[in-house]
């Protein structure tokens, strides 16, 4: 994870909110550590002056996913990276 330039680790859900509202560019994103869950990541995206949280998380099998709205299909990915690749699309 530390070699990912979008990884801040250990900081708060505010000081990542900082960051991206003082960036104030649409699609501007971060990852850092979840402060609830340990071994769990926080993906931070800006959108429209608000910061969205999706919760990020290596499965059993190896493989990683982002929390999704009940009833919406979970995409599994590989590598971390390719999760965040498969997000800036959207």
């Amino acid at each position: 994870m530390e070699s990912l330039p979008v990884y801040h680790g250990n900081i708060t859900r505010e000081a990542g909110e900082k960051l991206l509202l003082a960036s104030g560019v649409d699609g501007s994103y971060l990852l850092r550590d979840s402060e609830s869950i340990p071994g769990v990541y926080c993906l931070c995206v800006l959108h429209q002056g608000y910061v969205y949280t999706y919760r990020v998380s290596k499965t059993e099998s190896g493989s990683w996913s982002a929390e999704t709205a009940p009833g919406v299909h979970r995409r599994l990915f590989r590598k971390v990276h390719n999760l965040l690749t498969a997000f800036q699309k959207y």
